[in-house]
């Protein structure tokens, strides 16, 4: 079975954005990771897609994300509880807290420009592809 990576939004953003400071890092990243199953969760993937709908450029964005070969997770029931308390314990925004909570779930690492997430993640254990 393959690592798992799961990717914020930052992550994603940096990655198809030739304009974002993080690009560089995120094609590395990539690249490195090219083995790997890479995630993200629902709510990261709307979080990426809200400049794009914002500017007109949705379709466009959307074609690129479906090249990249990311599966998308979705929210289940039983992770509501293990949410809430990643939240609480962490302080991490929601859509934050899915990311670290995914990770877990599949025993895999996280891919972030954020860096409160990234220190969250390493003080569960869980690896952390970051710029900083």
């Amino acid at each position: 079975m393959a690592e798992v990576v799961v990717l914020d939004a930052s992550a994603l953003i940096a990655l198809v954005s030739s304009s974002d400071p993080h690009h560089k890092w995120a094609l590395e990243m990539f690249r490195d990771t090219a083995s790997f199953d890479l995630q993200m969760t629902a709510l990261s993937q709307a979080e990426a897609l809200v400049h794009p709908a914002r500017n007109g450029k949705l379709d466009k964005f959307l074609k690129t994300f479906s090249a990249l070969g990311l599966v998308v997770t979705s929210i289940e029931g039983p992770d509501a509880s293990k949410l809430a308390t990643l939240r609480a314990t962490t302080n991490l925004k929601m859509p934050d807290a899915c990311v670290l909570h995914q990770a877990i779930k599949v025993s895999g690492s996280i891919a972030t420009t954020d860096t409160q997430l990234a220190q969250a993640a390493k003080s569960k254990g869980v690896g952390v592809f970051s710029p900083n």
